[in-house]
Order: structure tokens, then C-alpha cells, then sequence
């Protein structure tokens, strides 16, 4: 008895001594990080059936991002973009119209290899694009709704010194909204493609 008491004593003693040990390492990470980013939007949108004679499209845009990361633990992550693109609205090529769009857009993020060179990353979050001094030629009354979708992500930070990495980073975002042309309203799929490129710093 004495002998079993003993041994589960030892063993409770490693597990716990273990635990400290990780939990001292968790404490170790690194919990904040700031990005940079060059980034490429790219909308495959799909308007209203209703519209298909116009041959609408909206244009790409590049333009840079800020994002702020924070580390619930070493592997996992959440991350806030922000930044705004400006989309030409065109038919047939040439530009009748205009829109920006602000889509913050908030995910959290699982690191793998968190802490190695390259560590990859993949995440899911939620989306709130806000279209503002949206317009198209002749049309008083134009508009483009808010809209509230979902957002996926991929992406991978080589790290190129202790706290400074550089990092690949795609996104899709799904933002069904409606636009209202002369007072009647029409579906409007924006549902954008982002590639990024930039560098961050973690602290």
C-alpha cells in the first residue's frame, strides 16, 4: 500500500512539474502582434438577374491594411483587419459608378508550427462591410446596403528575426448585400477574394 502511495505521490509530483513547465512556456509566448499589409481585392461579384443586360462589374483594388493580433494561447489567435478599398462600378468596361467599401472583419486563427520559422495558419471569422459614398451616373437615388457574412483564411509568417516576420495571407469574405438603383431594389453578391503581403511584429 505503502509502495502505491508512493508511486501515485511520484506521479502526481511529474504531472504537476510538468504542467508548471508548460504553463511556464505558454507564459512565454509573445501575446500581441501588429501586421502591415499590401493587400489585393479582388470581387467576384454576381448582381441581380434582372441587371444582366448592363454587364455590371466591380473593379480591383490594391490598397494597405493594418491588423491587430492578440494570442488567446500559443496556437490560437485573433485577428482584426482594417482597411478601406475604393471599386470603380463599370458596364461593359467603362466606369459608370463608384463605391467604397469598409469591411472590418475579425477572425480567429490556428497556428500549428506556432513559434518556428515558418509557421502556417488557418482561421474563420465573421465580416461587417459598410459601403459609403457609393454612386452611379444619373442616378439620385443609388445605394448599396450594409451586409454581415462570414470570412475564411490561409496564410503563413516566416519569421525573420526573433519579432519581425513577413507573412503571405488570403482571405475570402462572403458580403451578400442589395443595391437600391432608382428606388427598387436588386441582389448583389460582393463575395471578395484578398491576397496579402506585408511584414509584422510581434511583442
Amino acid at each position: 500500500m505503502k509502495k502505491r502511495m508512493s508511486g501515485v505521490l511520484g506521479l502526481v509530483l511529474v504531472l504537476a512539474m510538468g504542467l508548471a513547465t508548460v504553463v511556464r512556456a505558454e507564459d512565454d509566448y509573445k501575446k500581441y502582434g501588429v501586421r502591415v499589409r499590401a493587400l489585393y481585392v479582388m470581387p467576384s461579384e454576381t448582381f441581380d438577374s434582372a441587371l444582366s443586360g448592363s454587364a455590371l462589374k466591380l473593379s480591383d483594388s490594391i490598397i494597405p491594411e493594418l491588423d491587430l493580433e492578440y494570442f488567446f494561447l500559443k496556437n490560437v489567435s485573433a485577428e482584426l483587419i482594417l482597411g478601406v478599398t475604393k471599386h470603380d462600378i463599370k458596364s461593359k468596361g467603362l466606369a459608370v459608378g463608384s463605391t467604397w467599401l469598409l469591411p472590418p472583419t475579425l477572425t480567429v486563427k490556428y497556428h500549428p508550427l506556432a513559434g518556428g520559422s515558418i509557421s502556417p495558419y488557418v482561421g474563420a471569422g465573421i465580416n461587417y462591410t459598410i459601403p459609403f459614398e457609393s454612386q452611379f451616373n444619373g442616378v439620385s437615388d443609388f445605394k448599396i446596403d450594409n451586409s454581415f457574412g462570414w470570412a475564411a483564411q490561409a496564410g503563413v509568417d516566416l519569421k525573420i528575426k526573433e519579432n519581425l516576420f513577413f507573412n503571405l495571407d488570403y482571405k475570402y469574405i462572403n458580403a451578400d448585400t442589395k443595391i437600391t438603383v432608382a428606388g427598387t431594389k436588386y441582389k448583389l453578391d460582393l463575395n471578395p477574394s484578398v491576397f496579402g503581403i506585408g511584414v509584422g511584429y510581434r511583442f
